[in-house]
């Protein structure tokens, strides 16, 4: 075993190797590599134990642990997805050392032909520069130790004076997927040992605190405190957020190490009130977590942070995903179309479960809906067919998918008079070390009072939410906020709009948006039938901005009647016919179904939909 500060040098010398890590997490390990920097474990990141060469997934890590790599490791990802996997695009580094106090340490560098055979040994203490056999030359530094008191629970960035991140042991580290930073969260105080020198310690808490910085001139045993400052308290105007879907663990049957207490402290340190942890199954038949489901509010919780076990539901690519919430009982099937799996038919369709969800007093929001606003470019495929008979209560609009792209879809079923309140869902996984962070995305719900599960899901079903990656929007039409209806007499009318907008990071667009069509803010909205309106507000990229391209906030609409006239599009309702005629078109000819019972009762209730919608288009 060679063992690795976490270091690289020179990456292009490295040979490609990449292992697929599971269904939308790709590790682009060697065999065998996985557990070095794809999993996340709890003994922090100190060092890295590396045995043979290293692939291109480990080697971008490795990089990205050191903040000035930052900005050239974004240009080769969209998000945390890698876009090429050439070593010689990743920047150039060089390996760094550091040696515990009485113990000496190993480490190798590279030396272009994969791992070199150079190793070099330091006495404890030993403070000096030291040529290590490939005419390369590196500072070896003490470690000293640093305790950190912190106010609260929060996401720590914690760069030593050799410009790495770290993390003590027993907590979990992390990277953020946009940021391609390292992070990783505590709820207390902790101590680690780190080389000697300028170091700076940032925490934050969510989206609603600002982002504290410390830096220390660690030469001695030294003890900081970071106390956090809010921006905006969101709870003390009665709004508590949400992420709609969140894999406490997922993607391998064999790595199920994120604990409850894990959960709780990512609960708490991203300030995020209602974690939708969701059981669900990857790309076989193991249910991720379903030990975990209890049917209520789990005892880790501490009010008003409100842990409930809930459900993704998963078809293989026919229908789409749906995440669902207040469930007091899994709903069977929890997944469908899954070849060589139990639940190999495309039966039942989403339908079916989404009613089970609302017949135990639950909410249900199609997840990431898509890369494109077409039938082939979507993953809510059945969706329009769910919406138009009653089983569905949002969309997350605001998720691992494009927002533009959801939008669209969106503001086209909401022209057909459905009404559909906006979510947010990361789809994290947080036993993967690289992939979202909980709570990047979240849906806010406006209740009256403190915060109780069974008040913060009517909140949501009935679309008092706004979504967000960091603003805060705050939207009424005629004094009434989203999720209400405002009637009015026939005829056109004017209608008195207020908009509030309120931020810790950049924005540079705030929009009303009228029926789909978006405008520049008024206060005054001349409306020549009855129309639903909403807010949204974008901005430049932020550090802070955690899982996405850009700063980004929507408020679910405020329906306007004029008189008896419904809020319809013949337009948007001709656009959901045809799609749905794709739907049973791909039904009946690719569909799976062991009768073709399953598959007539299936194009039934499609029909059903469609009929729906026709009727609005003729």
């Amino acid at each position: 075993m060679i063992r690795v500060l976490l270091a690289a040098a020179a990456a292009a010398m490295l040979a490609l190797a990449a292992l697929w890590g599971g269904q939308a997490a790709v590790s682009h390990s060697r065999p065998g590599h996985e557990d070095l920097t794809f999993w996340v474990h709890h003994g922090g990141l100190e060092q890295i134990d590396v045995e043979g060469e290293l692939g291109f997934g480990d080697a971008a890590r490795i990089l990205m642990r050191r903040r000035a790599n930052a900005e050239a490791i974004r240009k080769l990802r969209n998000r945390f997805v890698f876009t090429t996997r050439e070593f010689d695009k990743l920047p150039a580094d060089t390996a760094r050392a550091s040696f515990v106090i009485a113990q000496n340490r190993v480490f190798n560098l590279i030396d272009g032909k994969g791992m070199a055979h150079r190793v070099v040994e330091t006495a404890p203490g030993m403070v000096k520069r030291m040529v290590a056999g490939n005419e390369r030359t590196f500072d070896v530094r003490p470690l000293v130790k640093l305790k950190v008191n912190v106010s609260q629970p929060a996401r720590i960035y914690l760069t030593g004076a050799d410009g790495l991140g770290y993390a003590p042991k027993g907590t979990v580290s992390r990277f953020a997927s946009e940021p391609a930073e390292q992070y990783f969260h505590a709820r207390g105080p902790f101590e680690i040992e780190l080389p000697a020198g300028e170091t700076v310690i940032e925490a934050v808490r969510g989206p609603e605190y600002k982002l504290s910085r410390r830096v220390v001139d660690l030469r001695a045993p030294t003890e900081v405190k970071i106390t956090l400052e809010r921006w905006i308290d969101m709870a003390e105007r009665r709004w508590y957020s949400s992420d709609a879907h969140i894999h406490a663990n997922y993607t391998a049957e064999h790595h199920q190490v994120v604990t409850k207490d894990d959960v709780l402290t990512y609960t708490l340190a991203e300030d995020l009130h209602v974690p939708n942890m969701v059981v669900g199954n990857s790309t076989g038949a193991f249910l991720h977590d379903e030990g975990f489901f209890a049917g209520r509010l789990d005892p880790i919780s501490r009010p008003p942070y409100l842990v409930w076990w809930n459900e993704e539901m998963r078809n293989g690519g026919a229908y789409g995903h749906m995440c669902l919430y207040g469930l007091k009982k899994l709903v069977h099937p929890a997944f469908t179309g899954f070849r060589d799996t139990r639940n190999a038919d495309d039966y039942p369709p989403n339908y079916a479960q989404a009613k089970a969800a609302q017949e135990q007093g639950g909410a249900v929001t199609y997840a990431h809906p898509g890369y494109a606003p077409t039938f082939e470019g979507a993953s809510m495929k059945e969706m329009p067919v769910d919406l138009a008979l009653g089983q569905i209560d949002a969309m997350d609009v605001a998720s691992n998918n494009p927002e533009e792209v959801a939008m669209e879809m969106w503001y086209r079923l909401l022209n057909c008079g459905f009404r559909v309140g906006i979510s947010a869902g990361t789809d994290s996984f947080t036993n993967v070390a690289d992939h979202y962070t909980p709570g990047g995305h979240r849906v806010y719900a406006h209740l009256a009072g403190p915060n109780r599960y069974e008040d913060w899901l009517a909140a949501y079903k009935r679309g008092r939410t706004f979504a967000t990656n960091g603003p805060m929007i705050f939207l009424k039409v005629e004094g009434r906020e989203p999720g209400d209806e405002v009637k009015l007499p026939a005829g056109p009318r004017e209608v008195r709009v207020s908009l509030e907008v309120k931020s810790n990071i950049p924005v540079d667009k705030v929009e009303l948006v009228v029926n789909g069509k978006p405008r520049p803010f008024t206060p005054v909205v001349r409306l020549d039938r009855s129309s639903w309106l909403a807010a949204r507000v974008t901005g430049p990229w932020h550090r802070l901005v955690l899982n996405d391209g850009y700063a980004f906030a929507h408020t679910s609409p405020v329906y306007v009647f004029l008189g008896a006239e419904p809020i319809q599009s013949r337009e948007d309702a001709r656009f959901w016919t045809e799609w749905i005629d794709k739907l049973i078109q791909r039904t009946i000819e690719r569909g799976r179904f062991s009768t073709p019972e399953r598959r007539e009762e299936t194009v039934a209730l499609f029909r059903k939909a469609r009929e729906i919608y026709a009727r609005q288009a003729r």
